[in-house]
């Protein structure tokens, strides 16, 4: 992943950049970049996941 400054001149201007980048991308690079980001969020955290967390949710069905 290559880093790339842009400076610009409102909020509005850099958003429509960051889309601009955003859709010139692969999804596997857009994937790469979010891995990237959740690997930074846990090392800041001080945590050590692998994969995704997942949640299951047991319903008990009744009879009759």
């Amino acid at each position: 992943m290559k880093r790339v400054i842009k400076i610009s001149k409102s909020f509005k201007e850099a958003e429509e950049w960051d889309i601009e980048q955003a859709m010139s991308m692969t999804p596997e690079e857009r994937l790469d970049i979010v891995q990237y980001l959740r690997e930074r969020y846990y090392k800041m955290r001080k945590e050590d996941r692998k994969g995704l967390q997942r949640v299951y949710k047991i319903i008990k069905r009744k009879k009759g």
